[in-house]
């Protein structure tokens, strides 16, 4: 009688632990993520915008893109929110400081909360030495993420990133060729800033449109990544003020503009 009382009361406990780690289980799943709530990985690439972004989180179902776009917008206290000097001059207030990365996002989570994500991670990836690095230069850091995005849309390939970022710097600081003349300036408002705010590049082209404005343009044209920011620190040296790529996206640098005009004759027509 006694043995059959042990063996129940036995039974009854390796039930109670199978049922317990069975509980144990279904709340922490493989890979460390709760399933209550629901948590989703998105990866943004190099390069996205600030519009592409929230377009992405809003198809991931993390949050509504205009909720992403309006706390983009809205600054905030934190110290790891930037200090925008010109914030009336820019379509989206924290463009180029939505850091690229992979994520792990709460399913609906708050728009402020997911630009948070992005803003502490973009803090953590500028060290001390950047900032040095870029008063050695004579810019703000500000600055530098705005020639980063530059080269980012220009090159984004480690072999042409400081190339690139050498021309806009020669180009910079000459009084021969005041303005950068980069496509990718007028085109980020067609292509990311019109879709929100309709009239961009009535509003917004003599601030960005580096065919028309002198110098670099009022902010960040897109997020850059680790690289492209190096690129923008760290840029070659060169003597050239023109580049042009061809179809099969190679590129060709020049010093003056009669051999650009030839380089351009022969690979892009």
């Amino acid at each position: 009688m006694i043995k059959r009382i042990v063996s129940i009361c036995v039974a009854a406990l390796g039930l109670s632990l199978l049922f317990a780690c069975s509980r144990q289980t279904a709340k922490e799943p493989a890979g460390g993520q709760t399933s209550d709530p629901t948590t989703v990985r998105v990866t943004v690439p190099e390069g996205y915008t600030a519009y592409e972004i929230a377009v992405l989180l809003e198809e991931k179902g993390v949050c509504p893109k205009d909720d992403f776009i309006a706390a983009i917008n809205e600054s905030g206290e934190q110290d790891y929110y930037p200090v925008i000097e010109n914030p009336g001059e820019r379509p989206f207030l924290y463009e180029g400081y939505i850091f690229p990365d992979t994520y792990d996002f709460y399913i609906g989570e708050s728009a402020k909360s997911a630009l948070g994500r992005f803003l502490k991670n973009m803090q953590n990836k500028l060290a001390v030495e950047d900032y040095e690095r870029a008063a050695e230069l004579g810019y703000s850091m500000d600055e530098i993420i705005t020639i980063a995005s530059l080269v980012q849309e220009e090159a984004g390939r480690p072999a042409q990133d400081a190339k690139v970022a050498s021309v806009i710097y020669n180009r910079l600081n000459s009084k021969d060729f005041p303005r950068l003349q980069l496509n990718v300036t007028f085109e980020y408002l067609d292509k990311s800033v019109e879709p929100i705010f309709p009239q961009a590049r009535e509003n917004y082209d003599e601030l960005y449109n580096t065919y028309k404005r002198q110098g670099l343009p009022a902010g960040p044209i897109a997020n850059p990544g680790r690289a492209c920011i190096e690129a923008a620190l760290y840029p070659a040296e060169s003597d050239y003020y023109f580049f042009l790529t061809d179809k099969d996206m190679n590129y060709y640098y020049s010093k003056t503009k009669a051999e650009h005009d030839s380089l351009w004759a022969i690979h892009r027509h």
